[in-house]
């Protein structure tokens, strides 16, 4: 009886986990997995089958990163050893969450380490253990307003999987936000692959202050289309000491609506010279709005006026030959020869007279 009405009614499926560009948001205390689904993130922090988080990240179609406290920033050495490190990956794959992400420690650069050997080191453990696995790591280097501060290159370049730079442009007065900019020059200059970027949505905090709705657009504004697969948001509720999601839940769901990478730009617009015909010389001045004060005096705009930013000849000037060709040039012409030819014959009588 049961196996004939498992057979007629088919079981309730696992919401999917969301695809398309990473969309992740820090969380610290928060269990809300749908609401954060329904803002638009399809990705969390402290998830995997190690974790009581697993079944209700997956039930709202959300994607969550596995922590590994594996490295410390004050002794700038690694602090799990490898074999607890597999024992994570194992229990995920055994688990069913086979090709999980790995969150690596946290902004390893943060106190001068040179962490580059370390996390090499941590990423091809994961990668024994689970071949599918990506390991992540928050990396600090461009979080610095004094940007002649920033270490040279790119020193975590290659160590693991996937980098994601945390910028907070917003300390005391206007947001830096050319601090992203030039952040993007850098990766771009060492042809970076498979990065993301992390948002500014807390405080105040420390030498932080709280960012606006509007500072927290411009933000992924300024990151937007530089070829990253994803982006995060910290934070979306305290981590114990800086408040979290000061922009609004209104504005977080705009933001992930928003493409990471729009379409390539179109092409630039043919020479306007190539594209407007020559007027004739009996055209009549168009109503179309004046050209341009970029546009070269001698060429009109497309629909503009041929004669468009020319300057009458000074008073007192005589007409060039080129005018005196023209019909009316003609009449002046023949007048001129009939003006003449009266003065002579007015001269030849005078004479006679005498």
């Amino acid at each position: 009886m049961w196996s004939l009405l498992a057979s007629v009614i088919p079981a309730r499926p696992m919401t999917a986990v969301a695809a398309g560009p990473v969309r992740g948001v820090y969380r610290f205390s928060s269990t809300a997995w749908s609401t954060l689904a329904q803002d638009g993130f399809n990705w969390v922090t402290d998830g995997g089958t190690n974790t009581n988080y697993y079944a209700g990240q997956k039930a709202a179609g959300l994607n969550g990163m596995v922590w590994l406290p594996a490295y410390d920033n004050s002794s700038c050495k690694q602090t799990m050893t490898d074999a607890a490190i597999q024992q994570v990956v194992q229990t995920n794959v055994s688990g069913g969450n086979a090709g999980a992400r790995y969150q690596v420690g946290d902004e390893p650069t943060a106190n001068g380490c040179a962490a580059a050997s370390s996390y090499a080191h941590m990423t091809s453990v994961i990668h024994a253990a689970d071949g599918r696995a990506k390991t992540w790591v928050a990396d600090d280097q461009f979080n610095d307003p004094s940007t002649s501060h920033w270490p040279a290159g790119l020193p975590m370049k290659g160590t693991v999987d996937i980098l994601a730079f945390d910028i907070y442009p917003c300390q005391a007065g206007p947001c830096q936000l050319n601090m992203i900019d030039l952040a993007i020059q850098r990766i771009h200059s060492v042809a970076l692959q498979n990065w993301e970027f992390i948002l500014q949505d807390f405080g105040p905090c420390e030498s932080w202050r709280a960012t606006t709705a509007a500072e927290v657009t411009q933000q992924f504004q300024h990151w937007q289309g530089a070829g990253a697969s994803g982006y995060w948001i910290y934070t979306y509720d305290s981590d114990g000491s800086c408040p979290g999601n000061v922009a609004g839940t209104g504005e977080l769901r705009t933001i992930n609506s928003l493409p990471v990478n729009g379409a390539a730009p179109p092409p630039p617009p043919a020479s306007p010279v190539a594209q407007t015909p020559k007027p004739k010389p009996s055209a009549v001045a168009s109503s179309a709005p004046k050209t341009s004060p970029k546009a070269s005096p001698r060429t009109p705009a497309a629909g503009g006026s041929p004669t468009a930013g020319a300057s009458a000849p000074p008073t007192g000037v005589q007409p060039a030959l080129s005018q005196l060709k023209t019909p009316a040039g003609t009449v002046f012409v023949i007048m001129i020869g009939a003006l003449l030819a009266l003065v002579g014959w007015g001269l030849g009588f005078v004479r006679r007279r005498r």
